[in-house]
């Protein structure tokens, strides 16, 4: 018996070491995955100081490519996909928002006039072959070409090796950011600010790299007026589609950003599966992370997926945790069970 009894002590620490060691897992790892995603704090750096709450919120839209991903998302129809005419609309819509929220209710003391600063951006993607010198000289490279437009340092926060993000004050619009992977893949040196590389049929210059951590893919950034034009010269011209909107918006009641932006997106419908509207501010909190779905047949830029492995992540930290908290629950319960045995059997 005290052999058994002995037993059952070290198997009880032993099981009770394991249930701590899940439950730190657990935490230590959703801890890193959320400090990892550097848009959880966009909404509240550019609300800091304020009295009223902003969240970051933003819309990803379908598109068509005719000769696979090397194709511009190229623009479907209304409903399904957003143009940049589409853009000037929300925008429009939103301000129509804002304006009306920021003056005084009726009957209010307070009559002041509220102001509402917001931004937004918006993007779209595709793969293309980038050469390393001018006019198509040097060596070729697969890379992910984003076209961007707006606040998009705003919402995506940047650490830069050198130089800077594209700047629209200047004569010269083709210019190019490339992350640490594109840079060293082409140049073995990340100091290359005023480089000439061939892209979708132009030079472009270097005006910046950028560190990331996402993955390990090469990716450039242009400017989204640079890939209309790309589109414009094509043997069939299309009208490139917006793959991803955002915004940060006031947010004076819960999720009214959410809703907001989905009133503004032209024919956009709560069933329809046409547009997926993400509210970002808040998506890795345990419970949104558990509520969240994947939206299907849509082509995602790489935070989106970045974002949704860490709701992944998040879930399976998560259960890592409650397993090891049932763990040591049933422990406690096996312990406190026999200590109330072992008293009667005392008292007897």
């Amino acid at each position: 018996m005290p052999k058994i009894r002995n037993a059952a002590r070290y198997l009880s620490v032993i099981l009770t070491c394991a249930a701590i060691a899940l439950m730190a897992a657990g935490v230590i790892a959703g801890i890193f995955i959320y400090r990892s995603r550097p848009e959880r704090k966009v909404a509240a750096i550019w609300s800091e100081g304020g009295k009223t709450g902003y969240a970051h919120v933003a819309v990803y839209a379908k598109g068509a490519r005719a000769n696979g991903e090397g194709s511009p998302l190229a623009y479907l129809d209304d409903g399904s996909s957003l143009s940049v005419k589409d853009i000037e609309s929300i925008r429009a819509s939103l301000q129509g928002v804002i304006d009306l929220a920021s003056r005084p209710k009726k009957g209010a003391k307070d009559k002041t006039v509220k102001v509402f600063n917001w931004t937004d951006c918006y993007s779209s993607c595709l793969k293309g072959t980038i050469h390393s010198g001018s006019l198509g000289s040097g060596d070729e490279y697969e890379a992910d070409i984003y076209a961007v437009s707006g606040s998009f340092t705003v919402m995506h926060p940047m650490e830069f090796m050198s130089g800077g993000f594209l700047s629209p004050d200047t004569t010269d619009r083709y210019q190019v950011v490339l992350n640490d992977e594109a840079s060293w893949s082409m140049f073995r040196s990340y100091d290359v600010i005023g480089k000439r590389i061939w892209l979708l049929g132009r030079d472009y210059t270097v005006t910046g790299v950028v560190r990331e951590h996402e993955d390990k893919k090469a990716r450039v950034y242009i400017s989204f007026d640079c890939l209309e034009e790309f589109c414009s010269w094509l043997e069939t011209p299309v009208v490139p589609a917006v793959m991803s909107y955002e915004a940060i918006l006031p947010e004076p009641s819960t999720k009214s950003a959410h809703f907001d932006l989905s009133g503004a997106v032209p024919g956009y419908n709560v069933s329809s599966p046409s547009f997926k509207v993400v509210r970002v501010t808040g998506r890795y909190n345990v419970f949104n992370a558990f509520k969240a779905t994947a939206p299907e047949g849509f082509d995602l830029p790489y935070w989106e997926e970045g974002a949704q492995k860490a709701e992944s992540g998040i879930k399976t930290s998560s259960v890592l945790f409650l397993f090891g908290l049932v763990m040591l629950a049933g422990i406690t319960v096996g312990k406190l069970t026999c200590a109330t045995e072992k008293v009667k059997d005392n008292d007897k």
